[in-house]
C-alpha cells in the first residue's frame, strides 16, 4: 500500500450560545488501496493556527509521504520528524502536525485490518471515566457556571472543570457555588489558564483546599519550570499541566523535576497516540497522575485520545460537554453527550479510529480566516511576585 495524497483540511462554525468562533485542523490521508484516514491537531481553542497547519502538511509533509508505506508508522514519523525538527524544533506546532498525521496512520492501518486502532495497541476497549469541562466564560456568574454542568450530572459525571480567573475572591465564591450546586460526591477540578505566579496561585491552592478540589490546571506556565516545582511541591492540591506540554521530553523535564502531580497528555498537541502512550509510561514510573487533555475537538481527536487512554487504563478523561458540538455529534454518535448515561465513554469499536467524515465536510463547516478562537482566554495581568 502507498499514500497517494496528503491534505489539510480546516474547518470552523460559529456559536451562538454563547457567542463565539471554533476552528478545527484536520489532515486527511489517502492511499492507492482505496482507504482513507484521519487525524487532527489541536487548534480549536488557540493552540495553534489551521492556515499554518495546512501549510506545514501541504508544503513540507505531504512530499515526505506520498509514495511511502503508511502502516509504517515509525518509519514515517522519522521520516517528518527529519523534515521538520532541525528548524522548526520538536515541540509546539512540530509535534501538533505530526500527531495529526500519525493519528491518520493508525486509522489507515485499523481499517487495512479491519480492527479499531485500541486492539492493534493490545487493549481490550474498555470504557473511561470522565470529567465535564467547557466553561469557558471568565466573566459568567458562579451560578451560571454551576447550572451548566447539569448536563454532566445528568450523563451521570462524577467529575467537572471549573475556569478561573478573576480576582481570588471571586474565583473562591465560583467554586463554592459549584461545589453547593453539584454536592460533595462530584469531584471538582480547576484551570486557571496562566494567571498566576507561584504565590499567587499557592495561595489560591489553600483557600479552595476546603472545597474538595482534586487538581489546580495551569496555574502559570509550563516554560516557568523551576516555579511550578516550588508551588507543586507547597501546594495542598496537585497540579495538573498538558495542554501546552507538547512532547514526552518535555514531559519527561517536568517528571525530572517534579513540577506536576497530573499530567494532562493529549494526542493532538503532545505528538500523537504512540506519543501519548509513552507520557503515560513516564508518568506510571513518577507516580504521576494521568487525566488526559481533551479540549473539545472534533470526533476524531476525541477518538484518538479515547483508544491511547483505554489502552494506558487513565482513571479519567476530560470531556467537553458544550452542547452545541457538531463535529462530535454527526461525526460520531456514539461518542455524543446525549449518548452518555453512565459518566462513561469507550472509544469506537469500527475498524482504525471508528470515525467516518464525510467528503464534503469542508463545505458544511467551512473554515473563517483569521478566526482561530486565540482570544477567548482574556490576557489578564499577571502576577509579579517571586516564587521563593
Amino acid at each position: 500500500m502507498k499514500i497517494t495524497a496528503v491534505t489539510p483540511v480546516i474547518l470552523g462554525y460559529r456559536k451562538s450560545d454563547p457567542p463565539m468562533s471554533r476552528s478545527f485542523a484536520l489532515v486527511r490521508i489517502d492511499t492507492d488501496a482505496g482507504i482513507t484516514g484521519w487525524g487532527e491537531a489541536s487548534t480549536n481553542w488557540g493552540h495553534s493556527y489551521p492556515t499554518v497547519f495546512a501549510s506545514a502538511v501541504t508544503d513540507i509533509c505531504a512530499s515526505a509521504l506520498v509514495g511511502q508505506e503508511p502502516r509504517a508508522i515509525r518509519a514515517r514519523l522519522a521520516d517528518l520528524h527529519a523534515r521538520m525538527d532541525g528548524y522548526l524544533g520538536w515541540d509546539g506546532f512540530t509535534s501538533q502536525t505530526i500527531g495529526a498525521i500519525e493519528m491518520a496512520l493508525w486509522d489507515i492501518l485499523g481499517r487495512s485490518v479491519d480492527a479499531p486502532v485500541w486492539q492493534l495497541l493490545g487493549g481490550d476497549g474498555g470504557a473511561l471515566d470522565l470529567y465535564g469541562t467547557g466553561t469557558t466564560m471568565f466573566e459568567a456568574s458562579g451560578q451560571w457556571h454551576a447550572e451548566y454542568f447539569d448536563q454532566a450530572l445528568a450523563a451521570g459525571f462524577g467529575a467537572v472543570k471549573v475556569r478561573l480567573g478573576r480576582t481570588q475572591e471571586a474565583d473562591v465564591d465560583v467554586v463554592r457555588q459549584v461545589r453547593e450546586h453539584v454536592g460533595e460526591s462530584v469531584r471538582i477540578g480547576v484551570d486557571s489558564y496562566w494567571f498566576h505566579d507561584a504565590r499567587s496561585a499557592l495561595a489560591l491552592a489553600e483557600k479552595l483546599t476546603d472545597l474538595g478540589v482534586f487538581f489546580f490546571e495551569e496555574p502559570l506556565p509550563q516554560y516557568r519550570a523551576a516555579e511550578l516545582a516550588w508551588l507543586a511541591e507547597r501546594s495542598p492540591i496537585p497540579i495538573a499541566v498538558g495542554e501546552r506540554v507538547f512532547s514526552p521530553r518535555q514531559y519527561g523535564e517536568l517528571a525530572r523535576t517534579r513540577a506536576a502531580g497530573v499530567f494532562q497528555p493529549d494526542a493532538s498537541i503532545c505528538g500523537g497516540i504512540l506519543a501519548s502512550l509513552e507520557i503515560a509510561d513516564l508518568a506510571a514510573q513518577a507516580g504521576i497522575a494521568v487525566y488526559p487533555h481533551v479540549g473539545g475537538p472534533t470526533a476524531v481527536g476525541l477518538a484518538a485520545n479515547l483508544h491511547w487512554a483505554s489502552v494506558a487504563s487513565v482513571p479519567l478523561l476530560e470531556y467537553d460537554i458544550d452542547p452545541y458540538q457538531p463535529l462530535v455529534d454527526e461525526l460520531s454518535p456514539s461518542l455524543a453527550l446525549s449518548a452518555i448515561s453512565d459518566g462513561m465513554l469507550a472509544p469506537p469499536t469500527g475498524p482504525g479510529l471508528g470515525v467516518e467524515v464525510p467528503d464534503d465536510i469542508a463545505e458544511r463547516f467551512p473554515y473563517i480566516p483569521g478566526e482561530t478562537y486565540a482570544d477567548v482566554f482574556p490576557q489578564h495581568e499577571r502576577g509579579t511576585g517571586e516564587p521563593a
